[in-house]
């Protein structure tokens, strides 16, 4: 039989045939755009086609009995094409109860009669399907290649390059022009790799800095809102008071009380003394306040909480709305069915992880609270103690004094309450107690604050700094990727000529053949709407003159 070198399909039959039950006549034009919906049967006439010539669907996969309709068993395929000299011709192909049949223009051939016609079938799918040729021959397709390409030697390649691409590429070892541009392609995968490994982790940066930013705000209005009330508090404590002169009538009444306390015996001095220094240890003891020294670990502890809560929804909302035909957020590959529980496996992984890790800097936030709740609590409790048992002390040292001297003991203790009226006042000045533990509570609160506003902005510089530093870090990586890319073109677009201008004949050619794939499609008055292929761009075949 004489080998067709060019054909053109003009009308195809379809019956028991995956899902074409019935007989179905399709007429083909030039060129053929095929669009449905899911499971209209677009890949089942693509699959008709290659069966029809190979004996196999359009994927070349060996398992013929999915190809049976379920109602239908009986498999005709009919397929009407000119060739090169515009005969026109009939193939036939029928397949009943494992018995295959096939007709050319009416007489019965054999599938080696068919290879002599349109060439092997690994060269016949991987026109008609280059997905096979990529995915199904693997490394076979390179032996595929080399069979019908000829060997072209580097130096007849290196000298038909531009002069700059032949100085890039002198000192290159080229073993196979295959290998050294899958080479460089995997050098552009892994910049693109971590261009996008950047420019994730700076988008990150980017949410986390206007995170930062948001409670930078958040921080500095409440600390001025304390900073207010302690100024309105503070002005109000000492409104109208002199406390210079009560300062001064502080000291006044302290001195006329120890030159009351010099005129008793010498133990009653000593104990008038002891009163005093105990007084102004009292006074002292009581204008002490609680510093803190869990603010810092406390507020970076809350931030990472935070952080990681944040994340924590985050990749909780992506789990609940993943499903199958989204790109996996790790390897960027489509997700199918069969890889779907892996990849949630993997989402969910994630989510726990960062759960465990979100749970144990929540315990030691908890942990951080509770000892520096322990720890106010002593402080208060031992300050409390310290100035029970110095009131009491101070209480003795009275009653001794008035035992000794209860001549001078109104005028002592008229001094005394007068004093400790002068150290209460000089204290709380016009504040009731309320206000003035409210004042010590604003204080505690804006020192807080303060502490968690500075270590936040140190993490907002380090932010805006790493931000800055991956910004530089992708230019130098997109710079080289563009470089070996261009570079890769280059190379590929020589050999093309070379091949084309020494290569033989093909042996196969399938004119003008074009069939696109898609979801959706809708054609009113005959008119094709712009839009429809919006998917399975991937997947459209294309043969023209090869």
């Amino acid at each position: 039989m004489k080998k067709i070198e060019q054909f053109q399909i003009t009308s195809m039959s379809i019956s028991g045939f995956k899902s074409y039950e019935k007989p179905t006549e399709l007429t083909f034009g030039d060129p053929t755009v095929i669009t449905g919906g899911n499971g209209r049967g677009k890949t089942s006439i693509a699959d008709a086609i290659a069966f029809a010539v190979t004996g196999l669907p359009f994927f070349g996969e060996r398992g013929l009995d999915r190809l049976h309709n379920e109602k239908n068993p009986d498999v005709t395929i009919q397929m009407r094409f000119v060739d090169e000299n515009g005969i026109t011709h009939e193939l036939t192909r029928i397949r009943r109860n494992n018995d295959m049949s096939i007709y050319y223009d009416g007489h019965t051939i054999r599938q080696l009669d068919l290879t002599d016609l349109f060439g092997e079938r690994d060269v016949f799918l991987s026109i008609l399907n280059p997905l096979y040729f990529i995915e199904e021959l693997g490394t076979n397709g390179k032996n595929l290649l080399e069979r019908y390409l000829p060997f072209i030697p580097q130096e007849t390649i290196l000298a038909q390059l531009p002069s700059a691409v032949q100085a890039s590429l002198k000192d290159e070892v080229i073993l196979s022009p295959d290998a050294y541009l899958k080479g460089r392609r995997a050098e552009i995968r892994e910049l693109e790799e971590r261009i996008t490994y950047l420019g994730g982790q700076k988008d990150l940066a980017a949410t986390q800095e206007k995170q930062y930013e948001t409670m930078q705000v958040e921080f500095s209005e409440g600390i001025t809102a304390l900073q207010n009330e302690i100024e309105a508090l503070a002005e109000k404590q000492f409104a109208g008071l002199d406390t210079a002169k009560m300062q001064e009538r502080l000291v006044e009444l302290s001195q006329r009380y120890d030159e009351m306390a010099r005129d008793e015996r010498g133990d009653t001095v000593q104990r008038q003394k002891e009163l005093h220094a105990l007084r102004e240890k009292i006074v002292c003891r009581q204008a002490e306040q609680y510093q803190s020294k869990f603010t810092e670990p406390l507020a970076e502890i809350a931030a990472k909480v935070n952080d990681l809560g944040t994340r924590y929804k985050r990749e909780s909302v992506a789990y609940k709305a993943f499903h199958a035909g989204m790109d996996c957020p790790t390897c960027h590959r489509r997700v199918t069915e069969e890889t779907l529980p892996e990849v949630q496996a993997a989402l969910k992984k994630t989510i726990s992880e960062l759960y465990a890790a979100g749970t144990e800097q929540k315990g030691q936030l908890t942990e951080l609270q509770e000892m520096d709740k322990k720890a106010k609590e002593t402080f208060e409790a031992f300050k409390e103690a310290d100035l029970h048992k110095w009131a009491e002390d101070a209480a003795e040292l009275e009653r001794r004094c008035a035992e000794q001297s209860e001549t001078g003991s109104q005028a002592a203790e008229s001094l005394r309450s007068e004093i400790q009226n002068l150290t209460a006042e000089l204290e709380y000045g016009n504040l009731t107690q309320a206000e003035y533990d409210r004042l010590r509570e604003c204080r505690e609160q804006c020192r807080e604050l303060e502490s968690k506003l500075s270590a936040l902005n140190e993490e907002l510089d380090d932010l805006v700094s790493q931000r800055a530093s991956r910004s530089i870090t992708m230019d130098d990586f997109l710079s080289k990727s563009t470089e070996i890319n261009n570079e890769i073109i280059n190379v590929e677009g020589l050999l093309q000529s070379s091949i084309q201008e020494q290569r033989p004949k093909a042996r196969l050619d399938m004119h003008s053949i074009e069939a696109a794939l898609s979801d959706d499609a809708s054609f009113p008055d005959g008119k094709i709407e712009p839009g429809f292929l919006d998917r399975y761009t991937n997947r459209i075949v294309k043969s023209n003159n090869r």
